[in-house]
């Protein structure tokens, strides 16, 4: 719901940390194979087999499947399908190869508590209800990363950057996407989301007259999107009726003195104190005006709409 800003440095320096690393192991178990494990007999891969998995075992290539981007990585997964559908199959050696390569050599070795931090995203960007880190067992900070093209089907891609999605425990959860293919529902990447893709309104059906006061009950919050996919994966429609409160509190600042005008007749009377447009939004709303800081809290998409639907600022 929330785009993310693209960062082409930041993508080139992921390459340069991890690039050699996936090479180094695709490489590796193209020659030797994989070794037996408690879970798993011995894969040898056959001549043929070999010559497949050749074709990526190169930096260009290996490259090219970090750094895809999301029009890219459609391109790849369709190119994929038609050309080598055994690297889907979960019970061929190639399939077994891409996820030992991508995945328990690629993606478990990435540093995600930096990774997240360079991003520098703060909210979930599918939903932007909760923040996207949690505790883990060892009472750690734990960062939370959804790959958007699940890495179960799509192994190959479990190391590609705009494929690694920060993300809140719900939305990364089994009970958002679960075993559901992402590719074929057309759920949208937030790198390919637009600021207007999603709005909130609200309607409110009675007021208390005598105080001018509502409740929750009173209260329907509705989220516009042409992105259906992304309102069914992740239940945004369902999940805002439970910030009723929020409207309630921006409803009732109509009628209080810190409006913008008080601000900036404040400002005017006390010399040497200025409020910018963004510091008085933020003042006024406890949320964000530019659309590059709404990660910065949970909720502020809502806060933001419905504060300029109720032209608050």
């Amino acid at each position: 719901m929330l785009k993310i800003q693209n960062n082409p440095i930041l993508v080139s320096n992921f390459i340069d940390e991890y690039l050699d690393i996936v090479l180094k192991r695709l490489n590796r178990v193209i020659n030797s194979g994989l070794s037996a494990t408690q879970k798993r007999k011995k894969i040898t891969l056959s001549a043929n087999e070999k010559k497949v998995l050749e074709k990526f075992n190169n930096k260009r290539a290996i490259k090219f499947l970090i750094s895809a981007n999301p029009i890219m990585q459609k391109k790849i997964i369709r190119y994929i399908s038609k050309k080598y559908p055994h690297f889907h199959n979960k019970n061929s050696n190639a399939y077994k190869i891409l996820q030992n390569v991508f995945l328990s050599h690629g993606y478990d070795k990435i540093d995600k508590y930096k990774f997240i931090k360079n991003i520098g995203l703060k909210s979930c960007a599918y939903c932007n209800r909760a923040y996207i880190f949690t505790i883990n067992k060892n009472k750690n900070l734990k960062p939370e990363i959804d790959h958007f093209y699940p890495k179960h089907i799509y192994p190959y891609l479990g190391m590609s950057y705009y494929n690694l999605i920060p993300s809140c425990p719900t939305c990364n959860g089994f009970g958002a996407k679960g075993t559901r293919d992402s590719f074929k529902d057309k759920l949208k990447n937030p790198y390919e989301i637009k600021c207007d893709d999603f709005k909130f309104t609200f309607n409110i059906k009675s007021v208390n007259i005598l105080n001018n006061k509502i409740d929750e009950k009173s209260i329907d919050i509705k989220l516009i999107t042409n992105e259906t996919a992304n309102d069914d994966y992740f239940q945004l429609n369902n999940l805002y009726q439970e910030n009723k409160d929020i409207i309630i509190e921006l409803y009732q600042k109509l009628y209080q003195e810190n409006t913008k005008e008080h601000f900036q007749k404040l400002s005017k009377s006390l010399k040497g104190i200025e409020f910018d447009e963004n510091e008085i939004h933020k003042l006024i709303t406890g949320g964000y005006k530019d659309d590059n800081d709404l990660h910065k809290r949970p909720l502020s998409k809502l806060i933001k709409d419905i504060s300029e639907e109720l032209k608050l600022v």
